[in-house]
């Protein structure tokens, strides 16, 4: 979808918000609307069009990259230039979820007069369903994720440290193409693998550790997230009745995706298997979140998600079970929604329990 039909998608959405603009301050939103990247940017968007905005710095770079919007250089500060382009305007909405209390109020400042109304969403819920272009960005952020877990496999051993593994994947990632991580990589071992998010440590890896891999990476921004659990040598019973557990949870929670599903259906799907065999308080996070932009965006899986899914979205499936002081297991996925179904994108093993 290009850069002017997203910016007129706002525009449209502007009197369901009963404003006459929206600033867009979020990064991640300023990028989705005008492809810009960097750390500064604003959108100015009215009924009329849309105004890019930023400081000296980035003149350049916005004359490569922004599309669908004019470009405005301020000197020193947004609100510098802001009050001039806002003329008709008598509500001007702001995103509540990137502006501080106190850019608010210097706002309020500058715009005597106009009313600041605080929204929530509005892009992000366009984000939610993904064009070709974006399914096409995620698809090569989640083969090269693929790509560095078949790789470092190879490699596991007792005596790795977290942290060099966690490098590794980092450096293979980047080595094959990737812009960066999408978030830095969870690599824990052993009783530290049943800590749900854990930074990497110092520890070495002994026979017999579950070791779990958690990473991504971006390509042309967009993310992946994949999550394999394996075991250094041969596995334990109880290890292989835990990753049967797991899986089973997944596939039940694939089993569920479609277009219409709420998120408190889709994740109950999986943890209802955990409940019944007596994990239900080991099972401690939501089971999925959508990809794209950001690694953690709408919609959500989980007992608490407001959300009912729509076809074209990227979600992950990511069921887990911990148990302080023995392990965790989690297997995650990157999956697209469809009408009905859904496609699992992810293609790195995990029918069994990798014993290395």
């Amino acid at each position: 979808m290009a850069q002017r039909e997203r910016i007129d998608r706002v525009v449209t959405a502007l009197d369901e918000h009963g404003i006459d603009a929206l600033l867009v301050t979020g990064l991640v939103n300023v990028r989705y609307l005008t492809g810009f990247s960097g750390t500064n940017g604003q959108v100015l968007i009215r009924r009329n069009g849309a105004t890019f905005l930023s400081d000296p710095r980035y003149e350049a770079r916005a004359g490569d990259l922004v599309q669908g919007a004019d470009i405005v250089i301020y000197p020193d500060r947004l609100t510098d230039v802001l009050p001039g382009l806002l003329d008709g305007v008598a509500r001007l909405g702001f995103e509540a979820g990137s502006v501080t209390v106190a850019s608010r109020d210097r706002l309020a400042e500058a715009l005597e007069g106009i009313e600041l109304v605080a929204t929530d969403g509005i892009v992000e819920d366009m984000r939610r369903v993904k064009d070709p272009a974006e399914l096409e960005a995620i698809k090569a952020a989640v083969a090269l994720t693929d790509d560095a877990f078949s790789w470092i496999v190879q490699r596991l051993a007792p005596g790795m440290t977290e942290r060099q593994v966690a490098l590794d994947l980092e450096v293979h990632m980047r080595s094959a193409g990737a812009d960066g991580v999408a978030f830095e990589p969870i690599v824990g071992s052993g009783p530290l693998s049943a800590h749900i998010h854990h930074s990497p440590s110092d520890r070495s890896f002994d026979k017999g550790d579950l070791v779990l891999l958690d990473f991504g990476c971006r390509v042309g921004g967009y993310c992946s997230d994949l999550t394999r659990t394996v075991v250094l040598g041969s596995a334990t019973d109880e290890q292989r009745a835990l990753y049967d557990l797991v899986a089973r949870m997944q596939a039940a929670g694939i089993d569920a995706l479609r277009a219409g599903a709420s998120g408190v259906e889709v994740d109950a799907a999986a943890r209802s298997l955990a409940e019944e065999a007596g994990h239900a308080e080991r099972f401690g996070h939501g089971l999925g979140h959508g990809v794209g932009l950001d690694v953690h965006e709408a919609p959500r899986l989980a007992r608490t998600s407001e959300d009912t899914l729509r076809a074209g979205e990227v979600v992950t499936v990511e069921p887990g079970v911990y148990l302080p002081g023995s392990g965790g297991i989690r297997i995650e996925d990157c999956v697209l929604v469809a009408d009905e179904g859904a496609e699992v994108l992810s293609a790195a093993p995990k029918a069994d329990l990798i014993e290395l």
